[in-house]
């Protein structure tokens, strides 16, 4: 989000308060189990540390200032888990949630473990009718099956590099897939036909400029998202904020 730090409460309360029609969001484990909301590979802009997430427990998360990288409006923003984005959005809005790849080879076990937590956190704290709003997204496969093996039941999301569906390049068999995310620049129409002709959804994100949004529109996008949801020219249209 370009008028908040990404993935705090500061970042969502916008977007709620923008009317947009979801929020996509990134999920971390801390080294004790706790999925956590994070976008970076490592703590850089946080505390200038090339420590990843799952180097920390909670409680030493609990203690940083996860707003003034940004601007000193948001000082002492605390880092949200992701039962309480859950509990605070998930009935009011549509969620994205994209469990990040693990940072380090060493961890990536306890990443495939987050991915069981976050269906079950999202079993548990969701109501029942609401479910089909949630979306569970990955850049690594091996994620969304881990999570499709807990829960076949919920919405899987592969983002992708390129623009290619190749299920021996994946790794991953598409029928557990409700759709692919891709950046905005790397689409092509004869992509978007191709997913929609597999009864699929195209989700796009970085989508910041009106000439990007009638392009897309044109490609006949399912989801678009924006990192500026504040801007006045989206108020017409129903679009995913990226916090």
């Amino acid at each position: 989000m370009l008028d908040a730090p990404e993935n705090t409460k500061a970042a969502f309360d916008k977007a709620v308060f923008y009317s947009v029609d979801g929020i996509e969001f990134d999920v971390q484990v801390t080294s004790d189990g706790c999925p956590v909301i994070f976008h970076d590979q490592s703590l850089a802009k946080i505390n200038r540390s090339l420590k990843s997430i799952p180097d920390h427990t909670f409680h030493e998360l609990s203690g940083y200032d996860w707003g003034s990288w940004f601007s000193k409006e948001f000082k002492n923003e605390k880092i949200l888990t992701l039962d309480q984005v859950l509990l605070n959005y998930g009935s009011k809005i549509h969620l994205l949630i994209e469990i990040k790849p693990s940072p380090k080879i060493k961890t990536k076990n306890l990443y495939y473990k987050l991915a069981g937590l976050v269906v079950e956190s999202v079993r548990k704290l969701v109501p029942k009718d609401l479910i089909p709003n949630m979306y569970i997204l990955s850049f690594d496969p091996e994620i969304i099956k881990s999570a499709y093996i807990n829960d076949p039941d919920l919405n899987y999301v592969l983002n992708l590099d390129a623009p290619l569906i190749d299920q021996n390049r994946e790794n991953i068999d598409s029928e557990i897939l409700c759709g692919y995310c891709i950046e905005h620049k790397k689409l092509s129409r004869q992509f978007v036909e191709n997913v929609h002709r597999k009864n699929k959804v195209v989700m796009a994100y970085s989508c910041n400029s009106l000439k990007t949004l009638r392009h897309l529109l044109d490609l006949d996008l399912d989801v678009i998202m924006t990192d500026d949801p504040g801007n006045s020219m989206w108020k017409q249209f129903d679009l995913m904020s990226n916090v």
